[in-house]
């Protein structure tokens, strides 16, 4: 029993770390589980210091991965205007044309955010630019946090039978 868990531990992780570019697995937060389902094995591996831990780690992450767009927008010259299109953009980019349409709607939400504000778009670009780097940061992010986690869970399994 202790196997199956741990394979389907295994299984979480995986696609944690899948779900760092696919957008509607929440990556952190699915990698969490597998060590939710470590937690409940009987080999008992992992503390629920180490689970509760972790679970706020991901949370942070999966609400970063949302925000850390609008925040680089702004850190690039963006509006307000431009923030709100880049949020809605994000929103609806993802529903559109799913994970491409998180990079594309938030770039289209900032561009279209910014023309509003100002007619002549002279802050488009930076307020584009943000949202990229934003949307690319949150994946990144949500890898290495995904990757660590699987190191762990890895580490952990490895003592346990070695």
């Amino acid at each position: 029993m202790n196997l199956l868990l741990e394979l389907m531990g295994l299984i979480l992780m995986i696609l944690g770390l899948i779900g760092s570019f696919i957008p509607i697995i929440p990556a952190p937060i699915t990698s969490w589980f597998g060590f939710l389902i470590l937690y409940f094995s009987s080999n008992n591996i992992i503390s629920f210091k180490f689970l509760i831990f972790t679970l706020i780690i991901s949370i942070l992450f999966f609400l970063g991965d949302f925000f850390l767009p609008l925040i680089t927008a702004k850190k690039f010259g963006s509006s307000k205007k431009g923030i709100f299109g880049t949020g809605i953009g994000l929103f609806l980019g993802f529903f559109i044309l799913g994970p491409v349409g998180l990079i594309l709607g938030a770039c289209i939400g900032a561009f279209i955010g910014e023309l509003i504000n100002n007619k002549r778009g002279d802050k488009a670009l930076g307020s584009v630019i943000g949202s990229i780097v934003g949307v690319l940061s949150g994946i990144v992010l949500k890898f290495v946090v995904s990757l660590l986690f699987l190191f762990i869970y890895l580490e952990k399994i490895v003592k346990t039978y070695f």
